[in-house]
């Protein structure tokens, strides 16, 4: 019995020992509704060796200049932002195109918090437009659309925008950035910045101290000037 109660505990602490698996980040394109393409954290088309971060640089058709980098876990750890894609996209010459970029993982446990989405770039160029849209997934399925968290969209200038999708899942979920691209044919120049964020628990609390730290400090300085203005 003495001898089985040891093995226990050393399967349990050797599997304590065993760091936690994580998912793969993966970025997608697709190029006039075509075949998708996508690169995985660690495959030959990344060009970037952190783990968390997977960047694809590569012509795509028409677009001669396609830079994008998606950030996740590990590397991202505080959940603001939770996610982040940030890509720059050229055509040079050609007719009208339209270019889907997508950005996912899965298994995030930030629970708690309300998750929210940034946006902001550039795009210049004649007819062009982007749309884009941020989604979380109670199945945790990678590019899982289950709950639209929010988005917009924007013709040729510079752009911004947020969205509030409400409380986060209390379970694992994965995120999904879908950005789409569409060019009038000609010189187009696109940049932005896409992130989703849930802060963490932790962080809010720090954030609600201090808040309630500088109501108590107010408080006490309200009376201290109302003694010392008394005659």
């Amino acid at each position: 019995m003495k001898h089985k109660i040891i093995q226990a505990a050393t399967a349990a602490l050797l599997a304590g020992m065993v760091p936690a698996a994580h998912a793969i980040p993966t970025l997608s394109f697709s190029v006039d509704g075509g075949p998708t393409i996508t690169c995985a954290d660690g495959a030959v088309c990344d060009t970037n060796a952190s783990a968390g971060v997977v960047t694809f640089s590569q012509s795509l058709g028409d677009f001669v200049v396609n830079v994008s980098t998606g950030l996740s876990k590990p590397t991202l750890t505080t959940g603001a932002p939770l996610i982040d894609l940030n890509t720059v996209n050229v055509q040079v010459t050609g007719g009208a195109h339209t270019l889907q970029i997508g950005f996912s993982d899965t298994g995030f446990d930030i629970y708690g918090g309300r998750i929210t989405t940034d946006y902001g770039g550039t795009l210049n160029g004649i007819g062009a437009s982007l749309d884009y849209s941020a989604y979380y997934d109670a199945g945790n399925t990678l590019f899982g659309q289950g709950t639209l968290i929010g988005g917009g969209s924007s013709g040729s200038g510079a752009y911004s925008g947020s969205a509030d999708g409400g409380w986060s899942p209390n379970a694992d979920y994965s995120v999904t950035e879908i950005l789409t691209l569409t060019t009038g044919g000609g010189m187009t120049v696109f940049s932005g910045d896409f992130s989703v964020n849930v802060p963490e628990p932790g962080t809010l609390a720090l954030v609600g101290l201090a808040l309630l730290g500088f109501a108590a400090a107010y408080r006490r300085r309200v009376p201290a000037r109302a003694s010392a203005s008394r005659p």
